[in-house]
């Protein structure tokens, strides 16, 4: 896991350094979101992001306009359950598999004895 401390790092380490996957906590300083959720799309394949935000009610709202399959968007403050079932939403679209690369905990069934 990367954390960027500034917007420009961050569009930056999607063109030189592309993660696997990226959590956006969208701040009301007025950034050009679109503009990460662009350079995601435009990677081959596109990287997952999931948007987050206490501030901002909707992605319209944040400014990122309709989000396609690799990406979200959730309102703080929301339950674990929701954050993994989003996280492995993307994982599984960006996968173009049938299941999700993992599962988490919670998903996981019980250990037959």
């Amino acid at each position: 896991m990367v954390s960027v401390p500034a917007f420009e790092e961050a569009v930056a380490s999607i063109a030189d350094d592309p993660p696997d996957a990226a959590i956006v906590n969208l701040t009301p300083c007025g950034l050009p979101w679109r503009e990460l959720k662009a350079a995601c799309q435009r990677h081959e394949p596109p990287i997952p992001v999931l948007f987050e935000s206490c501030v901002f009610r909707s992605p319209d709202e944040a400014g990122l306009g309709r989000l396609d399959a690799s990406a979200a968007f959730l309102t703080k403050p929301y339950p674990l359950s929701q954050l993994r079932r989003e996280i492995d939403r993307l994982l599984l679209a960006a996968a173009g598999d049938e299941q999700p690369p993992f599962r988490s905990a919670a998903a996981r069934p019980a250990a037959k004895s």
